[in-house]
């Protein structure tokens, strides 16, 4: 939107990030943005929540495909970007996954394996390396 409606403005790029950092670090009832995003990551990747009704998400009561799963991982790891205190994430991440993983919860170590690939991409190898063990 930026580059056809602003030609590509970086003046207009740096408040549009501004503006998410800003939106994306405001706490919500009491809860941090890293630990929201970290409860639908876990939300998104357990069985249970191929199992159900997505209606609130999609509008609709198909289960989401992996497809539409990958593509709601790229907008959280994008959305990852904005977030100041990643380090939260991070734990908040780790802990659901050892709960997903010892209680066997996770839909699908794929698609585990694939939030791993695009965090390490984003935050750095340091980033995700206990969870990698984790899953290991």
């Amino acid at each position: 939107y930026v580059r056809t409606c602003f030609s590509n403005s970086s003046l207009f790029h740096k408040a549009l990030k501004e503006a998410f950092e800003s939106f994306c670090n405001k706490q919500v009832t009491g809860s941090s943005s890293a630990e929201l995003m970290a409860n639908f990551a876990d939300n998104l990747l357990k069985k249970i929540f191929e199992a159900c009704d997505v209606a609130y998400f999609q509008g609709g009561t198909e289960k989401l495909s992996d497809d539409e799963i990958e593509a709601t991982l790229d907008k959280v790891v994008e959305l990852l970007a904005y977030i100041s205190d990643k380090d939260l994430f991070s734990e908040f991440y780790r802990k659901k996954l050892a709960r997903r993983l010892l209680y066997d919860k996770s839909a699908s170590e794929d698609h585990e394996r694939s939030i791993l690939s695009k965090l390490k991409e984003q935050c750095g190898a340091q980033f995700t390396s206990k969870a990698s063990q984790q899953l290991s």
